[in-house]
């Protein structure tokens, strides 16, 4: 039986830091949710119109978790990796950072793969209505999401993967593989710049993804490469500019009233957008995103302190998990609703009850996943390195990380 789940500071590492490395935990597991409710936002409209009409426009753009995701990524890559791979390219050391990564997301996505294709083929050999067709189902199309490439060569993710969610991995797979060059470059940067320099750069790189999007929509060809990429980068230079305010308890209280504002500033372009039609807005808040991952990386208090709080980092530990179980449960709730129309359909009770348990289903299921198999098989993984692989204060992929102790980094 897996160890005891908990949440220790060793002496060595106590100090300011540990909140914030929490926060940035924490932080995955709302991200998770408003990417779940997101996913039935419909069905929340249909079932309760009164709840949609107070939180609706938010779960409209539920889609801005994966470009949190990203940016978080980024930040903790930098903190993690930064000073060891920022030097030079070395490829010991690249080796290992791929191992790592390839240990942290894989195994937990490869088993719903797995599940997923036998819930879709299924289906298919059943000759039964699936509630998400999928674009191609195929040997190949299996290999390419094994190896988690398939969305390297395409333009668009609607319906590519057959776990909904899984695109936005093979995404974060892509900036792991660039990762040893973006860290070289950022890290010269950060040694060449001055920290108004850095602000105006970090704008030079989301810009890309802040016009498009006004453009095309986050949805449009190639806009998933766009979306990874400059947040992802935007998210390492971040962490070097917070690393140059000095850590007082003045600064961190400014920290902590940033992440304040910034979430009323998403909350409120989500109302805004929704009352005026200009949902192409959305991508103004992408930068948002990225400062407030800058302002969870130092601040304490109020926000920051409660998404450091023990419930919430463990859900961050979980959140990967709960990220990649979420899109099949709704989708089997969905077939069940397809299958028992008098039960299920909507306007039923069994409907309601149907949707205000997904997100607690989903918890649950994630957090198994997590506690008892993504974990035990990335220590696995790591084990089989024939170079050691040092732990990390918090891990990052599009969504989630785990251990079975979060400390500041000690590497």
């Amino acid at each position: 039986m897996p160890e005891k789940v908990m949440l220790q500071t060793p002496p060595e590492t106590a100090g300011s830091g540990v909140q914030q490395v929490h926060a940035l935990t924490g932080v995955r597991i709302v991200a998770a949710m408003w990417v779940v409710l997101f996913h039935v936002r419909g069905n929340i409209a249909h079932e309760f119109p009164w709840l949609a009409e107070l939180v609706g426009p938010v779960l409209a753009h539920g889609e801005l978790g994966v470009d949190l995701f990203f940016a978080l990524s980024g930040y903790v890559l930098a903190l993690n990796y930064g000073e060891r791979m920022g030097l030079r390219l070395d490829r010991k050391a690249t080796v290992k950072f791929w191992w790592a990564r390839l240990a942290r997301v894989w195994p937990a996505y490869a088993f719903m793969l797995v599940f997923t294709a036998v819930w879709h083929g299924v289906l298919i050999a059943r000759q039964s209505d699936d509630p998400v067709d999928v674009r191609e189902y195929s040997v190949v199309s299996f290999l390419r999401q094994l190896t988690l490439v398939v969305q390297w060569t395409e333009p668009g993710f609607d319906r590519l993967t057959w776990n909904g969610a899984a695109w936005s991995v093979s995404a974060e797979a892509f900036a792991y593989l660039l990762f040893p060059v973006i860290v070289l470059l950022i890290f010269r940067i950060n040694r060449s710049l001055s920290t108004r320099s850095m602000v105006a750069m970090a704008a030079v790189i989301l810009f890309p993804v802040v016009f498009f999007s006004y453009v095309l929509g986050l949805y449009g060809a190639w806009m998933w490469l766009l979306r990874i990429l400059c947040a992802f980068m935007a998210g390492c230079l971040m962490f070097y500019i917070v690393r140059r305010i000095p850590d007082t308890a003045r600064n961190r209280l400014g920290a902590s009233h940033v992440i304040v504002l910034a979430t009323a500033a998403i909350v409120g372009g989500c109302y805004f957008m929704a009352s005026t039609q200009r949902s192409h807005y959305i991508g103004l808040l992408i930068p948002i995103l990225v400062v407030m991952v800058g302002a969870l990386g130092m601040g304490d208090r109020h926000v920051a302190k409660l998404l450091g709080s023990r419930a919430l980092v463990i859900g961050g530990m979980a959140s990967y998990s709960i990220y990649l179980v979420h899109m099949p449960v709704i989708e089997i709730f969905w077939k069940v609703q397809m299958t028992f129309p008098e039960t299920f359909g909507a306007g039923t009770a069994g409907a309601k009850a149907g949707f205000i348990l997904i997100p607690v289903v989903v918890s649950v299921l994630g957090y198994c996943l997590w506690r008892f198999f993504e974990e035990p098989a990335r220590r696995k993984m790591r084990l089989m390195s024939t170079q050691s692989i040092p732990e990390r204060a918090v891990d990052d992929p599009a969504v989630g990380q785990g251990h079975s102790r979060l400390v500041a980094d000690r590497r």
